[in-house]
């Protein structure tokens, strides 16, 4: 008894990726994304394809595929309204919710990288070689702003009022204060080319860009700051949820996590291997998505973060159960116990009384044993919600019952 207690406590904590793969429908490469609130958001790419999500990610939907063009940045302005654009002079806009899209002007055969508006009239777009284009009349006409440096300007990105910083090649920055009327230089401090931004207020932002570049400003853009980051590669993407909570991804499946303000970044798993990642949103300090190569969507409720999955006895069991969770009513914690009898793919998911998925505890491949998984339900409300583990031919469902 000795022998086997002491092989029990030493089994180790298994952790899983958290950040998981979603549907898209399709293999071709998503670029942008952009959502409205933490439930609706699109995303763009390859082959005129736009996605569309109204549950945070959880599932997407086409609304829009086209094999001439492809799409390269789309902006959520609110909930009905959106642009997208890409190459070649593809400026696509949507004023119900995706259900038809309207070409508006373009320069011939210019590729369209970045596109930002400040309300539903004022916009900027962002491209190859100075393409630099404004709107004030939601899109309608489009005008080249005069002076834009010869150089790609990859993401424009308005952070508050009239503000709007647009990022280049070898460490550019623009910056206006008048709605892209006029523009000025910046000092980024770097070479980097430089991809991403995301601003959580009007005096903190961070950009990103090749080598782990992450810059910081906490002046509304006018000094910045390097940080500190485990890896040298592209980084396309950076979004931030609150001033501490913001990932940045890129290259060779990199995902990148801060909760401590960009001090310190560590790097999460990613459940796909040799892909690039050219987009992350963050809707709240746990939920976010990231869209990449090959049609992938990851999508998380938990910061992306791995859960421990405990292993309680490694004795191979003799059939595959799933245990009534514990405590049951619960507030906001509870666990449940669950026994695989062959090696393969596990699936523990939660669902809401209406059928809908709000959680994914384990999704991965585990071996034969008995193990403990954890649900922390706080941003939750108060209700009736159904677990289901899923393996091999093996299917059960049971209910539970969060009480606040």
């Amino acid at each position: 008894m000795k022998t086997l207690l002491t092989i029990f406590l030493f089994l180790p904590v298994i952790a899983l990726s958290q950040w998981v793969v979603r549907p898209s429908g399709h293999t071709d490469i998503i670029y942008g994304v952009s959502f409205s609130d933490i439930n609706t958001g699109m995303a763009c790419g390859e082959a005129g394809r736009i996605l569309k999500t109204v549950n945070g990610g959880m599932t997407w939907s086409q609304v829009n595929q086209n094999n001439q063009y492809w799409l390269g940045g789309i902006h959520l302005i609110d909930n009905n309204t959106a642009c997208a654009v890409g190459y070649p002079q593809k400026i696509l806009r949507t004023t119900n919710t995706g259900g038809s899209w309207t070409q508006q002007g373009g320069t011939n055969f210019i590729p369209y990288y970045s596109v930002s508006f400040k309300d539903a009239n004022t916009g900027l777009i962002s491209g190859y070689v100075g393409t630099l284009l404004r709107t004030t009349n939601g899109g309608q006409t489009w005008v080249q702003v005069a002076g834009a440096p010869q150089v790609s300007l990859n993401t424009v990105k308005f952070i508050g009022g009239d503000k709007a910083i647009v990022l280049g090649f070898y460490g550019l920055m623009l910056y206006t204060t008048d709605a892209g009327a006029t523009f000025s230089n910046l000092t980024s401090g770097t070479t980097a080319d430089l991809y991403g931004i995301s601003f959580v207020d009007n005096n903190t932002g961070f950009v990103s860009g090749s080598n782990g570049t992450i810059l910081k400003t906490v002046d509304g853009g006018i000094s910045w700051l390097p940080q500190t980051t485990p890896v040298a590669n592209t980084l396309n993407s950076i979004s931030f949820a609150n001033a501490l909570t913001g990932n940045a991804v890129g290259y060779s499946s990199v995902i990148l996590r801060t909760t401590t303000g960009g001090d310190s970044w560590y790097q999460q798993q990613s459940p796909v291997s040799n892909i690039t990642w050219f987009g992350v949103q963050l809707t709240s300090a746990l939920n976010g998505v990231i869209v990449g190569g090959a049609g992938k969507i990851l999508y998380t409720t938990t910061g992306g973060d791995p859960i421990g999955i405990e292993p309680i006895s490694s004795e191979v069991p003799e059939k595959f159960s799933l245990s009534q969770n514990y405590p049951n009513p619960f507030n906001p914690t509870t666990n449940f116990e669950f026994q695989i009898a062959e090696s393969g793919f596990v699936n523990l998911t939660i669902y809401d009384v209406m059928g809908k998925e709000v959680g994914s505890l384990v999704n991965g491949d585990l071996k034969p044993g008995t193990y403990k998984a954890d649900w922390n339900a706080a941003n939750y409300p108060s209700g009736v919600y159904f677990y289901k583990l899923t393996s091999a031919d093996f299917t059960e469902t049971k209910k539970m019952i969060l009480l606040k």
